[in-house]
């Protein structure tokens, strides 16, 4: 057992805070940057230690009691015991030291801040379950562990969603058979209408998936109160009653599949959407990663021409229905990988190119397709630092430079957050790029 007492020096990203002992670093979570712990090592790499605090000796004043049971056992929050306006200045040294290390000019780019609600904002939550030695846990894994910590009621999501999680632990703890087969639920709320919730349940086997025959489903709906759910096995699934709901985003309502993704913060939606939305009017919009069409179908009124490329057919599905109740013309959707699709795309010079791709960022050849295509103006929606420092870097050594950098605090008491970034770059000399369309 090895201990001793450090200073934390800030908050990195993953949440953690980061100290130094001869030398080495160390990560200790559930710190504040200022405080003295005593602190107990976990882990020993070649680089970097990871420890955990046995008591804090001198701790900030921006320390707080944790609002939640479950804090420090469920892995879903990581900051929460700090309040709100430390978590926000946490989040903002982490993007721009991120930026920095990749080379990008972080200190000049006058970021902008946006705050939310901590209590009540999730429309969607995904619970694990586990079945052993004939204990149901459902719940969230804890901290880098596949163990389920039971939860009955998450603080980030408002009443309704809770109590129809807590009515699903009810069915499936008198339903065991059932249980055994499960994986993981996920339930969807709307962001206008709280209690319209739907599920996706994800279960282990097609065997798995025979076993929720009509009567099953009925009950399940039923005693959950859905307005509809999926239960998937792979590509296979079984449905009942009508598994979306509906968001109302800039005055439009937008259809959402059970499975299909959407934006989680029900009080940033209007604002993530004004700051994706291009100054003026632009030739053509293309929305790469388009999900249901929050960019693509709310921004139409801002373009010419449309495009919107995402991967899930049921999203496109959604999208398509969402342009079609809006009365959005002039916007055609392709369900498609977004790299694939950019290397045999013909950009023009004046399309205004959306990015919102998932936690990994863009692929290599997507980045690459993107820098040498004559496209100057680019809008970029990360949810992850570290990936979004790792482009922005590229586009900046290709003649891009960020015209405008915003955080959005999507996920408060998490490390999570959203970064909109608006890219330019003087016209390009070069031939038009060959593809398609």
């Amino acid at each position: 057992m090895t201990i001793f007492d450090v200073e934390i020096e800030k908050i990195v990203a993953g949440g953690d805070g980061l100290a130094r002992q001869q030398g080495r670093v160390v990560f200790v979570p559930e710190t504040a940057p200022g405080e003295r712990h005593r602190v107990e090592i976990v882990q020993e790499k070649k680089d970097y230690r990871r420890a955990k605090s046995v008591a804090c000796l001198e701790p900030s004043v921006d320390r707080r009691e944790a609002p939640c049971p479950y804090y420090g056992r469920c892995g879903g929050c990581s900051l929460m015991h700090l309040g709100l306006d430390a978590q926000l200045e946490a989040k903002k040294g982490i993007l721009l030291e991120t930026l920095s290390r990749s080379g990008v000019p972080a200190n000049d780019l006058g970021l902008e801040l946006t705050p939310s609600p901590e209590i009540g904002y999730r429309t969607r939550l995904r619970f694990h379950v586990s079945l052993r030695s004939h204990r149901l846990r459902m719940g969230f894994h804890r901290r880098g562990s596949h163990h389920v910590e039971d939860v009955e009621n998450c603080r980030l999501a408002g009443s309704a969603l809770n109590e129809r999680w807590r009515w699903i632990k009810r069915f499936f703890r008198n339903e065991s058979s059932l249980a055994r087969g499960l994986a993981s639920i996920e339930l969807q709320e709307s962001s206008h209408d709280p209690g319209r919730v739907v599920g996706l349940f994800l279960v282990r086997s097609s065997d798995e998936l025979r076993r929720f025959d009509r009567d099953i489903l009925d009950a399940l709906l039923h005693q959950a109160s859905l307005e509809g759910l999926v239960v998937a096995a792979g590509s296979d699934d079984v449905r009942a009653g009508r598994p979306y709901v509906h968001h109302r985003v800039g005055g439009l309502l937008l259809r959402q599949s059970a499975g299909a993704f959407f934006q989680t913060n029900r009080f940033l939606l209007e604002k993530l959407v004004a700051l994706v939305a291009p100054s003026a009017t632009v030739a053509r919009l293309v929305d790469l990663y388009c999900g249901v069409g929050l960019f693509s179908v709310l921004l139409a009124r801002h373009a010419r021409d449309v495009f919107g490329v995402e991967t899930s057919p049921i999203a496109v599905g959604d999208a398509i229905a969402n342009a079609e109740a809006a009365g959005v013309e002039r916007v055609r959707f392709v369900a498609a990988d977004a790299a694939r699709f950019a290397e045999s795309f013909r950009f023009d010079r004046d399309d205004y190119v959306v990015v919102d791709p998932p936690r990994g960022g863009l692929p290599r050849a997507l980045r690459q397709a993107l820098t040498k295509s004559p496209v100057r103006r680019i809008c970029y929606v990360s949810c992850d630092a570290p990936a979004f420092a790792r482009d922005a870097a590229a586009f900046l050594a290709n003649g891009f430079r960020i015209d405008r950098l915003h955080l959005l605090d999507f996920f408060p008491n998490t490390h999570h957050f959203e970064t909109v970034a608006a890219f330019s770059r003087p016209a390009l000399d070069s031939a038009p790029h060959e593809g398609r369309y």
